[in-house]
């Protein structure tokens, strides 16, 4: 089992709802925790694992589990892999973690095995974060696909919702050229943030529907595509990473 860190990278992922350009959505909440599979448990044993876990009736949130291809050594050095759920609110969130506290000491269906012989979790590096969804993007339906991530900093006197924007331009840019992928702005709400003032940063992610479709959309970059014409920097992306994201549980 890979060690446990306090140092964990900036990063994250998302899922939300809105309408028009010029104006960003209120975005949905994410919680994200990097783990570890436990000694001699596999990846594809783990996702099963999630997928097969007896749910309660109250359980109304997204749940991901998301592998890293190409990512930093911060994580892969100390992690194996980030488990992610998507909220429609503070309010559910709330609301899903008291139900599950008024639970305890209730006799309940428990998973076999248990979680802590499968994996465990960096909680004190846990952090939630508000997502925002570019409208109108093809949706992640299937049981997983490959997802991209940057983490840009905002140029001086630029703010979040500038960079929403930003983004919502970039994907326009991506759909002349034939792709209408989802993409996703996140801001971190709580939780450790390193060498990033306040407001300083959001995470852009792209969820093509399938794993083919990110193959395409990456090649459309690789052939010339300019999805930044006609748009005003406002900040500057690094660290790019690539992710496969495995659907582990969409309620109903």
């Amino acid at each position: 089992m890979k060690k446990l860190s306090l140092l964990s990278l900036f990063a994250v992922s998302f899922m939300l709802s809105f309408s028009a350009y010029g104006q960003m959505p209120v975005g949905n909440v994410m919680s994200s925790t990097n783990c570890s599979l436990a000694d001699g448990v596999g990846m594809r044993e783990l996702v099963q694992w999630f997928r097969d876990n007896p749910r309660n009736s109250d359980s109304t949130n997204l749940m991901f589990v998301r592998q890293p291809i190409i990512m930093g050594a911060n994580f892969t050095d100390n992690y194996d892999f980030r488990l992610v759920t998507y909220y429609g609110s503070y309010g559910e969130y709330v609301s899903q973690r008291q139900a599950r506290r008024s639970r305890f000491g209730e006799a309940r269906v428990r998973p076999s095995p248990l979680s802590q012989n499968m994996f465990s979790c960096d909680f004190a590096n846990q952090n939630i974060s508000l997502v925002r969804q570019v409208p109108d993007g093809d949706a992640f339906t299937g049981d997983y696909t490959l997802m991209s991530q940057r983490l840009c900093f905002l140029n001086e006197g630029v703010t979040q919702a500038d960079a929403y924007n930003f983004v919502v331009g970039v994907a326009a840019g991506f759909r002349r050229g034939g792709d209408n992928s989802l993409m996703q702005v996140s801001t971190r709400a709580f939780g450790p943030i390193q060498n990033v003032t306040a407001g300083g940063a959001v995470l852009v992610t792209s969820v093509p529907a399938t794993a083919d479709a990110m193959a395409a959309r990456l090649d459309l970059t690789r052939e010339g595509l300019d999805v930044v014409q006609g748009l005003d920097n406002v900040m500057a992306c690094a660290h790019p990473s690539l992710w496969q994201s495995n659907a582990v549980y969409r309620p109903n």
